[in-house]
């Protein structure tokens, strides 16, 4: 019988242990969730998807169709043929009606293509978007991010120029005493020499 509670309380004992190692991960990661910067980050991600889409669709839908007037085809479907399926061995030698016009046609076929208009367009859509990017996080820190101005922790001695801590009365260089002017504005001194000496 004393096996049987033995066994009980190790049982309930170990199952206090995991509620209580889930309790605290759960509060970890509660934690790790509301912080502003995880959720800045999440905001961050989808407002960086619709903005892809945004570039992308410039890059597609305007610039693309202005570099097509000087290639003859969409950018996208500008590829060079490096090898011919073998039922159609010289493919490259074909009138322009019977060849290849986009390279879904050409991979159906079993062409190997170079898909150089494909690899220019995510270039300039990369280089857009950096561009972009760049100068709305240069607006950002300009317009939401402000130094933060910090109180001045020493002050120049009037007599000798060296620094001294703000709450000094007398400076350790020059030894001139040096008090605060109660009527005077915000930062005026006044300087006693030690005539002692």
């Amino acid at each position: 019988m004393d096996k049987a509670k033995q066994a009980a309380q190790a049982t309930k004992a170990g199952a206090v242990k995991g509620v209580q190692a889930v309790n605290s991960v759960w509060k970890d990661f509660h934690a790790f969730i509301s912080r502003g910067n995880v959720i800045d980050l999440a905001v961050g991600i989808i407002i960086g998807g619709a903005f892809t889409a945004i570039v992308t669709s410039f890059v597609t839908d305007i610039i693309s169709p202005v570099i097509a007037l000087a290639t003859q085809s969409q950018l996208d479907q500008s590829f060079i043929i490096f090898r011919c399926p073998p039922a159609t061995p010289g493919c490259r030698d074909l009138p322009i009606s019977l060849r290849y016009n986009t390279t879904t046609q050409a991979h159906s076929a079993g062409a190997v293509t170079w898909n150089w208009g494909n690899f220019l367009m995510t270039i300039i859509n990369f280089i857009l978007t950096a561009i972009i990017l760049f100068f709305l996080l240069k607006v950002y820190t300009a317009a939401f991010i402000r130094k933060k101005v910090e109180d001045p922790k020493t002050k120049e001695c009037p007599y000798c120029t060296k620094d001294i801590p703000i709450k000094a009365t007398r400076c350790p260089e020059c030894t001139g005493i040096i008090e605060a002017v109660h009527a005077a504005p915000a930062g005026s001194v006044t300087i006693e020499f030690d005539k002692s000496r």
